[in-house]
């Protein structure tokens, strides 16, 4: 358990095989209405304890108010993206730090924790939280598909029931409506609806300009998966968005798809839960982690 800012504190899993684990230390973050669970299962399963079978230290938060992090969220929940991108991931740095050394770290997001480790980065930089390369799995800022479903989970189920429902309980009872594993706040909420729909990046906390400070930083090099068959809450040419929103860089991105050789069509977190993840395309994650 992690402390951070306002009391809170984060639940941690650090996974690892062998006594002397030999990879660079392996942060991996969830997003919106979900918990560190996407990466991995006590029963052995997903990324994170692939990667540790690999070789890698692997340390797996629930992000404030998810999962095993305590408090819960409720109607008394006041946080919002702003502590996750300013009190939380550079708290998540220093604490494998103090495990790892100052060994580079790897950075593993999912969804909305993509935007949420990219903004930390912007303010911070790479080398104050200790981050050398990233990978990303559906991670985009902007939502701009005008497909069916998209129109459907999002537009009328998330922006429209899902306000309705924050304004009557204080916060988004994501498990109830259907969207997720884990309940948000109502700042939480509110930040999601802005950043993915305003062209102009802004903390709505200070008013931290990202999109303008994003431009002069060096960014990092970067593994970008996206799945053909993920038209809602990732469609590839978000993805592609969010890869040329932090401009120019070492960047690689990946579409899956059985069109394109995959086992799947993969939803949104299939690309992570799915059995087949381990065999078709965590393979070729290693050999880019690897290789650089």
């Amino acid at each position: 358990m992690l402390p951070v800012s306002g009391g809170d504190q984060l639940h941690v899993r650090r996974i690892w095989c062998g006594e002397k684990p030999v990879g660079a230390p392996v942060l991996m973050l969830h997003g919106t209405v979900e918990d560190g669970l996407i990466f991995y299962s006590h029963g052995g399963r997903g990324l994170a304890c692939w990667l540790a079978r690999e070789g890698w230290q692997v340390f797996v938060p629930d992000l404030r108010g998810k999962g095993r992090s305590w408090p819960g969220i409720d109607q008394y929940s006041d946080h919002g993206f702003h502590e996750t991108v300013c009190d939380d991931l550079p708290a998540l740095s220093k604490l494998i730090r103090r495990h790892c050394g100052e060994q580079p770290q790897i950075w593993i997001t999912h969804d909305t924790g993509g935007a949420l480790a990219a903004a930390s980065l912007i303010r911070f930089g790479q080398e104050a939280l200790n981050v050398d390369q990233l990978v990303h799995f559906g991670a985009r800022r902007l939502i701009s598909s005008n497909h069916l479903k998209k129109r459907l989970l999002v537009d009328w189920l998330w922006n429209r029931i899902g306000r309705l429902c924050v304004s009557f309980q204080g916060y988004l009872p994501a498990e109830r409506l259907g969207l997720g594993t884990n309940r948000e706040t109502l700042r939480g909420f509110h930040d999601g609806i802005n950043w993915s729909t305003r062209e102009q990046w802004i903390d709505s906390s200070d008013g931290f300009d990202y999109s303008e400070k994003v431009r002069k930083r060096h960014w990092i090099r970067s593994l970008y998966f996206a799945s053909a068959a993920d038209v809602a809450l990732a469609n590839p040419d978000d993805v592609r968005d969010f890869m040329h929103e932090l401009g120019r860089h070492d960047g690689r991105m990946i579409v899956l798809s059985k069109a394109g050789g995959n086992r799947q069509d993969y939803s949104h977190t299939g690309m992570l839960l799915h059995p087949d993840a381990e065999l078709d395309h965590f393979p070729e994650l290693g050999q880019w982690m690897r290789r650089h």
